[in-house]
Order: C-alpha cells, then sequence, then structure tokens
C-alpha cells in the first residue's frame, strides 16, 4: 500500500466556521485575491469574531486553508449564493483541505448510508481512526483526549453541514445537490461527489451528463 500524505489535523480548531469563512472569502474577492490585504482587514474587522489577537489569528489560518481550498468558481458560489448552497461548499472546502474528514465521509458515512444502518456513529469513527493508523503513523503518536476532540469536531461539523440530524443522533440526511453545483463538482474532480455520499455507480453517471 502507498503511504498518504501526513494528515492535517489543523480543523480541530473550529468546525463548520460559515459565518467566519464566508466573511473572510468576500475580503478575499475584493481584494483582488491579496491574502495580506485580507488577513489585514479580517483581523482589523475582527472577522473571526474572538477577543484574543491570537485567537483570531488561528482562526483566520484555518478558514485561510479552506478557502485556498476551492477553486474559483466554487469561491464566487460560496459568496454569492444562499445558506445552503453555502453549507454544502463549506463541507467541500473543509473536505479538500482535511484528507482525514474526508476519507471518513466517503469511506465510513457513505457505507453506513447504503448499507442502510440509517446512522453513523462514534464507534464507526473508532473503528475508521483504528485502520487509518496502519497507513498514517503520524496518528499513533495521538493522545485519547486529543482523537476524542477530532471526532467531536468532525461530528458537529456534519451536524452544521447538515450531513446528519445531529451530532447526538448521528441520523445521516442525504444533501440535495442543486444540478449547476453537481456540474461544477464534476468538472473540477468528481470524487468530491462522494462527500454528499453519490454512490460510485452515481458518479459515473454524473461524469457522463457532463462530459
Amino acid at each position: 500500500m502507498i503511504e498518504q500524505k501526513t494528515y492535517n489535523l489543523t480543523f480541530t480548531a473550529g468546525a463548520l466556521l460559515m459565518n467566519e469563512t464566508c466573511a473572510v472569502a468576500e475580503v478575499f474577492l475584493e481584494s483582488g485575491g491579496n491574502w495580506d490585504i485580507t488577513r489585514e482587514r479580517a483581523l482589523k474587522e475582527n472577522l473571526m469574531e474572538k477577543d484574543k489577537l491570537t485567537t483570531n489569528k488561528r482562526f483566520f489560518s484555518l478558514v485561510k486553508q479552506r478557502i485556498e481550498a476551492l477553486n474559483e468558481a466554487e469561491l464566487d458560489l460560496l459568496v454569492s449564493e444562499n445558506n445552503s448552497v453555502k453549507r454544502l461548499l463549506l463541507l467541500l472546502a473543509i473536505c479538500k483541505a482535511h484528507t482525514l474528514i474526508y476519507d471518513f465521509i466517503v469511506g465510513n458515512v457513505r457505507d453506513c448510508f447504503f448499507n442502510m444502518s440509517e446512522k453513523v456513529t462514534y464507534a464507526n469513527f473508532n473503528e475508521f481512526f483504528n485502520e487509518k493508523k496502519y497507513v498514517h503513523p503520524e496518528l499513533e503518536s495521538i493522545t485519547d483526549a486529543t482523537i476524542n476532540k477530532i471526532r467531536q469536531v468532525i461530528f458537529r461539523i456534519l451536524e452544521q453541514s447538515e450531513l446528519i440530524e445531529s451530532a447526538s443522533t448521528g441520523i445521516i440526511r442525504r444533501p440535495y445537490l442543486p444540478e449547476r453545483i453537481e456540474e461544477m463538482i464534476v468538472k473540477d474532480d468528481p470524487k468530491w461527489l462522494g462527500v454528499f455520499l453519490y454512490s460510485n455507480n452515481e458518479i459515473n453517471n454524473a461524469i457522463s451528463l457532463y462530459e
């Protein structure tokens, strides 16, 4: 098995961060894609809505990673669309920036959905995490407290993006993907449809539709 890139676990600093990410994305576009200007304005205007400068900087760094993961078309929609579409694009950005979350959704949450399990549980995550240790040795040294934090934040992200009903029930809710969003994702990379619980057959059908 080919060893994969080291997981980026910085997402534990925050969950979906919808308001913060959209606010920074808007400033980023207004600045013509200049991160220095965007950072200065974000901190000056407290777009992260935090009390301490160090906390603001940490959250800005996380939001920046997610915005940078989106392509131009996705970023434009993140700023201009309604909240339902914004949630979809934020989940996409998170999965692009944080492969661990992508792997968990596509390899576990999606399986639960198509196996009629109806919900995903902490036990599902624990099994997933233990399996990933074999190809991601950086996970071996993580403490139980950190693992609990990772799991908690991931389930909050799933809840806030409405992929599950709530973190407590874990009941899976497959999102509706508007056709224009589906086409945009296919033209970027069809694999990302798995984030929205598309089966492999559905992904192949979508590829054929937009060729």
